[in-house]
C-alpha cells in the first residue's frame, strides 16, 4: 500500500497515494507513541486555520512552522520505519510528493531543517 503524510484541515495526516483516501492512524501498525504524534501534528496544524477568512490561515510565527515542518519530517522517518516494507510512505509538503528522505534534504538544507 502506498501512503503519504500530508496536513490538511479537519483530516486526518495520512492519505493513500492512489486514490484519494484519508486514512486513521489507528487503522495501521503504529504503535501507539507515533499515532499519538501524528495526532498532535495535525492538532498543530488545525490550529493554524483562520475561520473566518481561510485564505489568511498560517502559523503564528516562522519558528513555528519551521518546527511543524521538523515535527513533519520526523514523523516521516518514523513511519518508514515502522511500516515497512508493507507500506510505502511518502511525505507531502508545499505540493511536492517525496519519496526519500535525502530528497527533501536538498530542499530543506537551506532552511535549516534537520532532516
Amino acid at each position: 500500500m502506498r501512503i503519504k503524510l500530508w496536513a490538511d484541515y479537519g483530516s486526518y495526516p495520512l492519505w493513500g497515494v492512489d486514490e484519494i483516501d484519508n486514512i486513521a492512524p489507528e487503522e495501521l501498525p503504529l504503535s501507539q507513541a507515533t499515532i499519538q504524534r501524528l495526532n498532535a501534528w495535525q492538532d498543530t496544524y488545525d490550529k493554524t486555520l483562520n475561520q473566518d477568512y481561510p485564505p489568511l490561515s498560517d502559523f503564528p510565527n516562522q519558528q513555528a512552522e519551521m518546527d511543524f515542518k521538523q515535527e513533519g519530517i520526523s514523523l516521516w522517518k518514523q513511519l518508514l520505519l515502522e511500516l515497512a516494507p508493507d507500506y510505502e510512505v511518502f511525505y507531502q509538503n508545499e505540493g511536492q510528493l517525496f519519496r526519500h528522505p535525502k530528497e527533501i534534504t536538498k530542499k530543506y538544507t537551506v532552511q535549516k531543517i534537520t532532516v
